[in-house]
């Protein structure tokens, strides 16, 4: 019996077939582009160490956008009329448990975007930071409140809640 013959061509052609597989499935992951919601804001993230919150610096129309953090829970803040605004919050959705915010009706969510932190090839349930871009588009005494919990679990009034107060002044 003989063996059927390959054209020379043969042998490169798979080699390139599996290689060019390979590339497609090791950056399907890196494929997803992040979320903008108007030109005049984008967020730079800075690195830490593994494990470490970063905070992120907003930039809007050339002028540094005021975060507030965790550490800014409970307190009260004044925001000029029509101005931006960013709220970050550690978030590990890998557990299931995410942040349900919510604003009163002079604030407007413009944004959420969930970032994950640095970690290591291959590693698994790594958290990140949560940021809402806001804006102050009414008047007084407004709140953006956030709740983080598991969404198939009842609500006991245990969970971790945020809370900040937005005073909206004058411009």
């Amino acid at each position: 019996m003989t063996q059927p013959r390959h054209s020379p061509w043969h042998v490169p052609a798979v080699l390139v077939l599996l290689a060019i597989t390979a590339v497609l499935v090791l950056s399907s992951g890196c494929t997803q582009q992040a979320q903008k919601t108007q030109d005049s804001i984008a967020t730079i993230q800075t690195t830490a160490a593994p494990g470490t919150p970063v905070a992120a610096t907003t930039v809007q129309e050339g002028k540094k956008m005021v975060t507030f953090t965790e550490k800014d829970n409970g307190t009260t803040a004044d925001i000029a009329e029509n101005t931006r605004f960013a709220v970050q919050l550690e978030e590990n959705p890998t557990t299931g448990y995410s942040w349900n915010a919510s604003t009163s009706s002079g604030l407007t969510i413009l944004s959420s975007d969930y970032q994950e932190n640095k970690h290591a090839g291959g590693m698994v349930g790594v958290g990140g930071i949560r940021t809402w871009v806001l804006q102050a588009s009414g008047s007084g005494d407004q709140t953006f409140n956030a709740v983080y919990g598991r969404s198939w679990e009842p609500v006991t009034g245990n969970e971790t809640a945020y809370t900040m107060n937005i005073r909206i002044v004058s411009s």
